[in-house]
């Protein structure tokens, strides 16, 4: 089992159902269904989607995407997000980026933690 089969293993341990599958541009996409969001969202879960870059793990992910219906509760538009085109459908992609990474020890399940933080903001 290579380091990337290891960290999907580990994510599973939270996230059940998460996956890795490919993208139409033959990228892989971390897929993790049931995702909780904060109460100040429009709905309480949503699936997220993560590219593994290539290079991973010593090229650190970088954004996430979820379904693009999802908007604040107050029906506003999230901050540093918009919604694209990808992934033969449109999703709201948030541009959030985690500034350190540790390639000995960065995971897949310590960025999905930091994705979450921000499904846990109001703004």
């Amino acid at each position: 089992m290579n380091i990337q089969d290891n960290q999907i293993s580990q994510l599973q341990r939270r996230f059940p159902d998460a996956r890795v599958e490919q993208s139409t541009d033959g990228q892989q996409l971390l897929v993790i269904p049931n995702v909780r969001c904060g109460t100040a969202w429009n709905v309480d879960c949503v699936t997220m989607r993560v590219l593994v870059p290539a290079g991973f793990p010593h090229v650190k992910p970088d954004c996430f995407y979820t379904e693009s219906n999802l908007r604040l509760q107050n029906g506003g538009e999230p901050v540093s997000s918009s919604l694209q085109n990808v992934f033969d459908g449109q999703y709201r992609w948030f541009s959030w980026h985690l500034m350190t990474w540790d390639p000995t020890t960065g995971s897949l399940d310590q960025y999905v933690r930091f994705c979450q933080r921000r499904l846990m903001e109001v703004r």
